[in-house]
């Protein structure tokens, strides 16, 4: 993932931050999933009614502004960079730890959800032999990239867009900002109507066209604001706007489901529900630009640290939970020591191994040590970017 942090003498410290922001709120998503009924890896048997409401709208928002960063971080890259540069950087840091990840990090996550659906009675080393490397896909098999499907789509659309980045990178200064913005609801809107019917949500990038074309357009969205002059500003100036009329979206659009005059996963659902995406994403990149253009040290530490955590992170839960799911516990005390123990051990795990040495920080994506804290003072002194 993209660090964003100085471009032509102007900080962009506000994209690091929402990017920490949005990967933190993943956790707390991940682990409500346990609790919310939904289907997932490993599940609790009494659900937490509460967390619903609060995961279906950061459902529709969490990935989406991750998308918009990583595609603004595109640009950002390609101003110190060819695009050969580019496709190579992006290999290295995407594509060899989704492959590490698909042998190290996944197993147990798969070993976990198998046992807790009685699919296996073994010990890993035993499933990991047996299981993992037949190499059939999951759901029939256990060969998956399960929440590294992220990483996956991220790393293909740096080929597919690289000839239009290329071609737009020397006439993005034609462009200002803008009404036209609003309008960048509607792309998602038809792509969601017309594509998810036919290609419901699977992240097997093979037969997932509507997923793979909604963050494809959110992801050449973050490339052209960040290319926009303005845009960030823009944004800034009509934050408040932005967030009443999600907030607007958001309730009117509750109370006609609930007296039955629209429905979901209809046309006027997808509309709706896309108004409601873009709407606050306007409004997380406006206030974001207003009160996060800052750096500190919290901030060197989570931009650094948000990359490994994101991959370790999912494993963590699902083995925390399966042995939390089976204690007699409440599920508010259940939910809170699965979030609780993840996040001590994604911290300690980063802090402890995948910072300290060469090797896991290439295997985790990261840069090179030395090269890393150059590449910050490079940055602080020339007023470039780090990407």
């Amino acid at each position: 993932m993209d660090q964003v942090t100085i471009v032509h003498g102007e900080r962009y410290d506000f994209l690091d931050w929402l990017r920490v922001i949005a990967i933190f709120v993943l956790l707390f998503f991940h682990t409500g999933m346990i609790f919310v009924g939904w289907g997932w890896h490993v599940m609790n048997d009494q659900r937490i009614e509460s967390l619903v409401i609060p995961m279906d709208i950061s459902h529709r928002l969490r990935m989406p502004l991750l998308f918009v960063i990583a595609g603004a971080g595109m640009w950002f890259a390609l101003q110190r960079r060819t695009g050969g540069q580019l496709l190579k950087e992006r290999t290295v840091r995407l594509l060899l730890p989704l492959i590490i990840g698909m042998f190290l990090i996944i197993p147990p996550q798969v070993f976990y959800e198998r046992l807790f659906q009685g699919q296996w009675h073994g010990g890993f080393l035993q499933f990991f032999w047996e299981r993992t490397l037949q190499f059939r896909p999951y759901p029939a098999g256990d060969f998956s990239w399960h929440h590294l499907w992220f990483i996956v789509y991220l790393y293909v659309y740096v080929p597919l867009l690289l000839p239009l980045m290329m071609w737009w990178r020397n006439r993005a200064d034609k462009l200002k900002s803008g009404a036209w913005l609003y309008a960048l609801a509607l792309p998602l809107a038809i792509n969601e109507a017309l594509l998810k019917p036919l290609f419901p949500e699977t992240h097997n990038l093979v037969n997932d066209w509507y997923v793979f074309n909604h963050y494809l357009l959110l992801t050449i969205y973050g490339y052209v604001l960040a290319s926009t002059p303005g845009s960030w500003q823009w944004f800034a100036a009509r934050r408040h706007q932005f967030a009443i009329g999600g907030i607007a979206v958001y309730v009117v659009a509750t109370l006609l489901f609930e007296q039955g005059v629209i429905h979901r996963d209809t046309p006027v659902d997808a509309f709706v529900a896309n108004i409601f995406t873009w709407g606050c994403l306007m409004a997380f990149l406006g206030y974001g630009y207003r009160h996060l253009s800052f750096c500190n040290p919290l901030l060197r530490w989570a931009r650094d640290a948000s990359y490994p955590i994101y991959i370790l992170h999912q494993t963590l839960i699902v083995a925390i939970g399966y042995y939390v799911v089976q204690t007699s516990w409440s599920p508010w005390i259940k939910y809170w020591a699965v979030l609780i123990a993840t996040l001590v051990s994604c911290g300690l795990l980063y802090e402890l191994v995948v910072r300290r040495f060469g090797v896991t920080r290439f295997v985790f994506g990261m840069k090179r040590r030395r090269a890393a804290e150059s590449r910050e003072v490079a940055a602080t002194e020339r007023g470039s970017a780090v990407v």
